[in-house]
This record gives structure tokens, C-alpha cells and sequence, in this order.
């Protein structure tokens, strides 16, 4: 696990501030956080936390959650890095096919400054193995501090074969140091494993054959093309040298952040022959691979799934898939916006072993944590699914738990929101039948509607006037659940509020007598049925 001095000096070779870096390793530790308590651990006044929160937001390293109050999390330490990563890609791109012409035209541009001499700093292109490992042992011979290398396995079996590992040894017993980046998997065990104990040696996956070395910080030997075979006289295998500081330290900053993700390879080849899964995290930017390992994911669990989404129709898979994995007495926990077009799919989930709540906060997010041991997190970008993380690193998933539970806490029971969802929707029958009625006899009827009166304007849920009376108003409150004494109560003001007022209480939750009687004092009208048709008759017959 990394620790918060490594990070922050990491963040700082990055070209991040000191104050900035401590700021976003504090927040991830800490995860979604308010800026009072940004204030109160760094001593400083609410104001100046904003400030700085905003800058880390401007430039990509913070994101704010909405609510009430406004709380920041650290951006993905590999977005980051990502973000760096792909600017040094492009640069290394540029520098590869534009070298003649870069120098020349930096040349003529610093004409009338002091030049660097020829041998201050050159761009040199090496075509053949033989050169570029000639070169490269060369380079290792001269080391005085540290060897920074990423390569192929099948690449460090042909630089064993050109006796790297002898260059290796040495530099290692006069107190140097050396590290090793390269892809490890079954077929390249026997390649790594002479190099494991001899320096220090981390995974990293890579997509196609590369290679480049950075000595001291000073040098760097870059693959432009690679022939990955075995052949030790291919002329496929073209090397960039330079010198130039500004892309030495560009390359070693890439290094750096890919080393300081990368799993170390024993662990890494235990976990290969064990089975055992190896600590990592990974990026996606195809939304198809999001869709598979999502529901990879929901398949190989066995006891839990938290699931935390913007609106269930956004998952990559349904409900009645998720509720088979629950029927393997796996426990559910989804955290999710409702709306009326997704609360009857919600509804008809019946399994007990998955429990819906509603999210206080409106999130793009989508957050996937199984058994505890994995989590996946999906960023929406340009409103494309497209930015994935995942990581079974403890840390992280214990971080990712956080956030879930955080949410967890603020959210409501789905089944109340259902509750409510249904009375609502035994109010909107009444109030339309109503409406449809009385509009059929030319009256003027308000659904909502509002009276003014002479401390403050009313609500209702309906609101009708007779043109043959139009100077009296029909206010009809209708009453689906909770406490038709506490309604009646609210209500009392309303006889001396409002003039020309008839006031009717509407109730499909049973009346006892002690409400009567204080309807009665009131002067309000209440009337009670068991259905909304039968309390529609009755409505109507009460203002007729």
C-alpha cells in the first residue's frame, strides 16, 4: 500500500504543489468530504479551503459531490496518471517522428542565446539489435545512481542472453539501483524469475512490444520499433537516444507513475501459480469491456453486491438478472433514483435478499463492490459510460465501501418511497374524477390549486368555483394517509384566512369520533370512504 509521503511526493514530481498534493491525499484517505473538515485539518478558514478545492477541481484532481453541504473526493489516482500518461505518449509520438526537425527548429529559435554544444544534447537513432543492446549495456555500464527499465519478458531473455544480467549484478553490489517494469504472465515465468531478488522487478501490462531505459535521470534509450522474436541479428528494432533534459525527465515522470501503481512480481507470480488473484487496479476506456466485467463481476460473487447507480435502467444488466444472483443466497443492496417509470419494476422484486434504498444525491457514478474483496467504479464522460476503474486493492475497496455506506445512511427505504408513490398516485384518481366531473358542468376547477388569503396563500389538491356562485370557492383537501387529526389541525385557520371559503376534508384513512368532533368545531366539512370512487361520489355530492 502506498503511503501518504510517497504520494505526495509522486503528485509533486508531477508538477502538483506541495499544499495541493497533501490536500489530495488527504481527501483520499478521507473520501467524499465537506470543506469545513478540509478547513479544520489543515488550520486554515472555510474560505481558503474553497479556494483551494476549486483549483484541485479545475485541474482534474477533485470532484464535488452534490448536496447539502457541497463534499469533494479525490479523482482516481490512475485517471490522474492517465491523463499524464497519454501526454507523454503523445510527446514521445511527436518527439519520435519529429526529432530532425524539433532540434533544427529549437536551434534556430534559441540562435541568439547560449547553444548547447553536439555532445550537451543529441538525438541518435540505433537501428538493429546488436546496436540497441550494445547501447543499452553501455548505458548500464555508465550508471552512478539508478537503471530505470521497461521492457517485454521475451526482451529480457534476449538482453540475458547479451549478459544484462551481469551489468545488473554489478551495478547492484556497488550500491545502484535497478528497476524492472514488465508484463508477467504463465508464458514468461521462466524469463522474470532470474531477475527476481536480483533487482527490483513490478508488472505492468503492455498492450504492444516496448521498451525504453532511463539512466540517472540523464539518458534515455526509447524503442521506436520492436520485433518482439528471438532473433538477435533483426534489423526490426530501431532505438531513440537522447540526452535532451526536458524528455528525459518527461519519460522518467512516466516511469515513475507507472511503477508506483504496478504489482510487485512475486506476488504477482505466486498469484500465477496459486490462482490466487494479485492486488491491482486497472482502467478501462471501452464501454463493451465496462458492460462485461460488470457483469462478470455480479457472476462470480457469493456473498454480497453493493450497487450504487444514477437509475436502474443505466445498469448493464436488469433486475431480474441481478435477483438470479440473489436466488444463490447472495445479499443485494442497490442505491438508486426512483422515478414513476421505475418504481414498478422495483416493486415487483420480491427476493429477499436484495433490498432497495433511494439515493439522497443525484450521482452519474456507478459504483459496484462484490464480496467486499472488488470494486468497480464507472465515470460517465461526455455522457458516454466510458471510464472504468476497477481494483481488488484493499485499500481501495475498503475506500470504495465508504462511500457506499456514506450514501447508504442518507438514503430512504425504497418501500417507503413506494408507499408514498402509491398514495400519490390514489390522490391523482380522486382529484382527475373530480375535475373531469365538475369541468362536464362548466365549472372552473384548479388541479393543484392555490387561494390567497390574508396571512399567506393555501394549497389544495383541488380547487373549484360554480359560475353561477362565484363568489364562493370549493377547496377540497383529499387525505391518503398519516393523521387526519394533525390535517384537521393545519386546517383551523382557514374559517377566519379565507372569506367566501367552503373547505372540504376528503379521507380515504378512517375517521374516529374525537376528528369529527373537531372537524365540527372547525367548520370543516369531512367525509370518509373505503375507495376512490366511492369517496369521488361523496365529494361531489358534499359541494353540489
Amino acid at each position: 500500500m502506498m503511503s501518504t509521503e510517497r504520494l505526495t511526493k509522486l503528485l509533486q514530481e508531477l508538477g502538483i504543489e506541495k499544499t495541493e498534493a497533501e490536500l489530495y491525499v488527504f481527501l483520499s484517505a478521507m473520501g467524499p468530504t465537506p470543506a469545513r473538515i478540509v478547513a479544520r485539518r489543515f488550520n486554515q478558514n472555510r474560505m481558503k479551503s474553497y479556494r483551494d478545492l476549486k483549483t484541485l477541481e479545475e485541474k482534474g484532481l477533485v470532484q464535488s459531490l452534490m448536496g447539502r453541504p457541497i463534499r469533494y473526493i479525490a479523482t482516481p489516482l490512475v485517471d490522474v496518471l492517465n491523463r499524464q500518461r497519454g501526454g507523454l505518449k503523445r510527446k514521445l509520438n511527436d518527439l519520435e517522428q519529429n526529432s530532425k526537425t524539433l532540434i533544427e527548429e529549437w536551434k534556430n529559435l534559441a540562435s541568439g542565446a547560449a547553444q548547447p554544444t553536439e555532445e550537451e544534447s543529441r538525438f541518435r537513432i540505433f537501428q538493429g539489435r546488436q546496436q540497441v543492446f550494445d547501447l543499452l549495456l553501455d548505458m548500464c555500464d555508465k550508471a552512478e545512481e539508478e537503471v530505470r527499465l521497461v521492457t517485454t519478458t521475451r526482451d529480457l531473455a534476449r538482453l540475458s542472453l547479451w549478459g544484462i544480467e551481469d551489468r545488473f549484478k554489478l551495478l547492484v553490489q556497488r550500491g545502484k539501483k535497478v528497476r524492472v517494469l514488465t508484463q508477467i504472465d504463465a508464458n514468461g515465468l521462466k524469463e522474470v524469475e532470474p531477475y527476481i531478488g536480483l533487482v527490483e522487478t513490478r508488472h505492468v501490462t503492455l498492450s504492444t512490444p516496448i521498451r525504453f531505459a532511463i539512466i540517472d535521470g540523464k539518458e534515455t534509450l526509447t524503442t521506436v520499433a520492436m520485433d518482439d522474436s528471438m532473433s538477435m541479428t533483426t534489423k526490426a528494432d530501431t532505438g531513440l537516444w537522447t540526452d535532451a533534459s526536458s524528455y528525459v525527465a518527461a519519460m522518467r515522470i512516466f516511469f515513475d507513475a507507472l511503477w508506483s501503481l504496478a504489482p510487485d512480481a512475486a506476488s504477482m507470480i505466486f498469484s500465477i501459480k496459486t490462482g490466487e488473484p494479485n492486488q491491482e487496479i486497472m482502467t478501462y476506456m471501452d464501454k463493451q469491456e465496462y458492460i462485461s466485467l460488470f457483469r462478470e463481476m455480479i457472476e462470480r460473487a457469493s456473498n454480497t453486491i453493493d450497487i450504487m447507480v444514477k437509475n436502474t435502467t443505466t445498469l448493464p444488466m436488469s433486475l431480474e438478472e441481478l435477483q438470479a444472483a440473489a436466488e444463490k443466497d447472495v445479499k443485494i443492496r442497490i442505491l438508486t433514483k426512483t422515478d414513476p417509470g421505475t418504481l414498478p419494476q422495483i416493486g415487483k422484486i420480491t427476493d429477499s435478499n436484495i433490498v432497495v434504498a433511494e439515493n439522497a444525491v443525484t450521482t452519474d457514478i456507478v459504483l459496484l463492490t462484490i464480496d467486499e474483496k472488488e470494486s468497480l467504479m464507472n465515470v460517465p464522460y461526455k455522457g458516454e459510460q466510458n471510464r472504468t476503474v476497477w481494483s481488488n486493492i484493499s485499500a481501495y475497496v475498503g475506500t470504495m465501501l465508504l462511500i457506499f455506506k456514506d450514501y447508504w445512511d442518507l438514503g430512504q427505504p425504497i418501500r417507503d418511497k413506494m408507499q408514498q408513490a402509491v398514495q400519490r398516485i390514489r390522490v391523482e384518481s380522486v382529484t382527475q374524477k373530480i375535475k373531469e366531473d365538475l369541468e362536464g358542468k362548466k365549472w372552473i376547477v384548479e388541479v393543484p390549486g392555490t387561494i390567497s388569503g390574508a396571512s399567506k396563500t393555501y394549497l389544495f389538491d383541488v380547487v373549484a368555483k360554480n359560475p353561477k356562485e362565484a363568489e364562493v370557492n370549493f377547496c377540497i383537501d383529499i387525505l391518503a394517509e398519516g393523521s387526519v387529526f394533525n390535517r384537521i389541525v393545519e386546517r383551523g385557520t382557514l374559517n377566519t384566512d379565507l372569506k367566501s371559503t367552503k373547505f372540504v376534508l376528503a379521507s380515504l384513512v378512517p375517521l374516529k369520533p374525537e376528528e369529527l368532533k373537531l372537524a365540527e368545531l372547525y367548520q370543516i366539512h369531512v367525509t370518509y370512504a373505503e375507495t376512490e370512487e366511492e369517496l369521488v361520489s361523496s365529494i361531489l355530492k358534499r359541494i353540489k
